[in-house]
């Protein structure tokens, strides 16, 4: 089964580039993080943080190329692991048909309350299942 990624399009803008002219590696973050809407949707279709349920438990990036000024950069979103109360979230940046960065997140369904992890929901695990990683 082929899985669909969400996908988030950036424009480049100029203040995200550094003195060598690439977008600086903390944009990337940024944009990892704003791509991640869609998953946390399955959560929480509103997005009210007052009954936020996840937490990020750690990430990492690998640059593979520059992103340069002037052109759109676009983020793919799957789901790369599904546990029982995390997952990891496995994401592409492309620019110019060129895979630029992989960044995986790892989130934990948390309930603060409690302050400890949560199982995720079977009907959210389903909506997840539609979009892992092959």
């Amino acid at each position: 089964m082929t899985t669909t990624p969400f996908e988030t399009t950036f424009d480049v803008r100029f203040y995200e580039t550094d003195g060598l002219g690439h977008v600086g590696n903390t944009v990337h973050v940024g944009w990892l993080e704003a791509a991640r809407d869609p998953v946390f949707k399955l959560f929480l279709p509103d997005l009210d943080l007052s009954r936020w349920p996840l937490i990020l438990a750690s990430y990492k990036v690998d640059f593979l190329q520059q992103i340069y000024y002037g052109k759109s950069a676009t983020v793919k979103t799957w789901i790369g692991r599904l546990g029982g109360s995390s997952f990891d979230v496995y994401q592409e940046i492309w620019q110019d048909d060129k895979h630029c960065a992989t960044g995986t997140t790892t989130m934990v369904h948390f309930n603060y309350e409690t302050q400890k992890s949560a199982p995720i929901p079977d009907d959210i695990r389903a909506k997840m299942e539609q979009h892992l990683k092959d």
